[in-house]
């Protein structure tokens, strides 16, 4: 493995490298309990620094699966909401960073859908995407971010969702406005939105047998 550098982080969490399962439990050369694979990869999460980054040794080397498992997109949405949680407690931070992260998060979540349906074989992650209130605020900002305006139709109320403020202070914290064409309207703060959204992708996994 490499070494990770950081000034400061919590101690290492052991992942498989194919899929993402967590293996800090699972004893060192025993394969891994969800996809029967056998590399593993160590991930510190910052405490105080947004990025821990992994220096690779002249004769070490990190492979990826090319079937690119779902539980992949998964940990970007996992990485994301942690490092949101961590810019929430910084005192004074960029507000470009600060945006970024929020929309990078969202936009992680709603494709998450996508994934789920082509490597899960859940052709239904779109459909709950669409349903659940919280990831259609999700999918509504993913989508704002994309295309930068959503056009109504007659079968479509589509959500409008943005960053319309960033605080600073005692802590960061970003505030999401969001409508409709129809006329709904309301505003979130982005880190409640984001764990709310992880909540019910979690609940669609236990809905499906599905193990993250």
């Amino acid at each position: 493995m490499g070494r990770l550098a950081a000034q400061q982080y919590t101690p290492t969490v052991m992942s498989c490298a194919d899929c993402g399962t967590n293996l800090d439990r699972t004893p060192v050369g025993q394969l891994c309990p969800s996809c029967g694979g056998d590399r593993r990869s160590a991930t510190a999460y910052a405490e105080a620094a947004l990025v821990v980054t992994a220096t690779l040794t002249a004769s070490a080397s990190i492979g990826y699966n090319p079937v690119r498992p779902w539980q992949q997109k998964w940990r970007d949405v996992i990485t994301g909401l942690d490092a949101l949680q961590v810019t929430y407690q910084q005192r004074d931070l960029d507000n470009e960073v600060v945006r970024r992260q929020v929309e990078t998060f969202f936009k992680d979540c709603c494709e998450l859908a996508d994934w789920l349906r082509e490597q899960a074989g859940k052709p239904d992650a779109m459909n709950y995407l669409k349903a659940d209130p919280d990831l259609k605020l999700c999918d509504g900002m993913a989508q704002t971010t994309k295309h930068h305006t959503r056009a109504p139709s007659s079968k479509q109320d589509p959500i409008t969702a943005r960053i319309s403020w960033v605080h600073g202070g005692q802590g960061v914290r970003a505030e999401i406005e969001w409508s409709t064409p129809s006329g709904s309207t309301g505003t979130e703060d982005a880190l409640d939105l984001a764990r709310r959204c992880k909540s019910a992708w979690e609940r669609f996994f236990a809905q499906h047998g599905l193990a993250p």
